[in-house]
């Protein structure tokens, strides 16, 4: 079925804008479909261009623009998806073209991520209070539901803490997925183009020390009470993250290659990512972090 969606949009540019905002629509029902619909974005601008990669975009605007009023009736629904969604991949996508580092593409997705939690800082003087006016009405609607059991007291504080973290998690998720479509579309074009070559380039990924001590900074920032006053380095730490915890997955799945081990350790891995999420990225961007000073690769391979 992936492989038919690559196929598909390398048919052309408006079979790839009709594949993208196809599962683009399908997303808001299935979220994980638009790590498919970043991909096609990605393989297209990879395999005809970035000419022909902004083409697809606007087409895909086009396209979605009109299931968007026919199925939702609501058209700023294209604007918003351009904006957290076709337009990151795409210019991660540049990025990877230009300098065909893989490290520089994800870089760029993770810079994305940061100029929207300082843009948002900037603009908003009290966000976190801003994110509250938003979740409050919410969470009173939700608070009434017959299966709530926390009390008036604890929906507060709940309240208050995503509040604190919205801005966060949704720059990391814009800077997510960049690099997930980015990751899908490279694969695709591994795969019809040239087997095995991302695997190779995904698994060697090495972000370099000066990002890694800037990340290891915003992690002791966060444990220290200047993090409760200073919420915007706790908003970048939530986006370098991500960036590093792809990097700790290149870690592993280099290491179970050099040793030769089975595939039920990556398995794990991933089974482990969607029921302790938010643990295993802390474990895998550490694991990221620290590989640039202690080289866990190399040392798999001389042991």
């Amino acid at each position: 079925m992936l492989r038919g969606i690559a196929d598909f949009a390398m048919q052309g540019r408006w079979q790839a804008a009709i594949a993208t905002a196809i599962l683009s629509v399908a997303a808001m029902m299935l979220p994980p479909l638009n790590y498919l619909a970043s991909g096609v974005i990605a393989l297209t601008t990879l395999r005809m261009g970035p000419r022909e990669g902004a083409r697809v975009v606007t087409a895909t605007l086009i396209v979605f623009a009109l299931l968007a009023g026919f199925l939702l009736g609501q058209l700023w629904v294209a604007g918003l998806i351009l904006l957290s969604s076709w337009l990151p991949v795409f210019l991660a996508t540049l990025a990877l073209g230009y300098t065909r580092s893989f490290a520089t593409a994800l870089l760029s997705a993770t810079g994305v991520g940061l100029f929207i939690v300082v843009l948002m800082h900037l603009l908003i003087p009290d966000v976190t209070g801003w994110w509250q006016q938003i979740i409050e009405p919410f969470m009173a609607t939700v608070s009434e539901q017959p299966g709530w059991q926390l009390d008036q007291v604890q929906t507060q504080q709940l309240t208050s803490r995503l509040s604190g973290m919205m801005t966060g998690l949704i720059a990391a998720g814009v800077s997510i997925n960049a690099v997930v479509g980015l990751i899908i579309g490279r694969a695709w074009q591994s795969k019809l183009y040239n087997p095995g070559a991302f695997g190779n380039e995904f698994r060697q990924l090495s972000l370099g020390k000066p990002v890694a001590m800037f990340t290891a900074v915003l992690m002791i920032l966060a444990l220290t009470p200047i993090s409760g006053t200073w919420s915007l380095l706790v908003d970048c730490l939530a986006v370098m993250l991500v960036a590093f915890g792809i990097q700790g997955l290149a870690i592993v799945h280099a290491i179970v290659v050099a040793r030769d081990k089975s595939k039920a350790w990556l398995v794990t891995m991933y089974v482990l990512l969607v029921i302790m999420l938010p643990q295993m990225v802390m474990m895998l961007a550490t694991l990221g972090v620290l590989e640039q000073w202690f080289n866990f690769r190399k040392r798999s391979q001389t042991e």
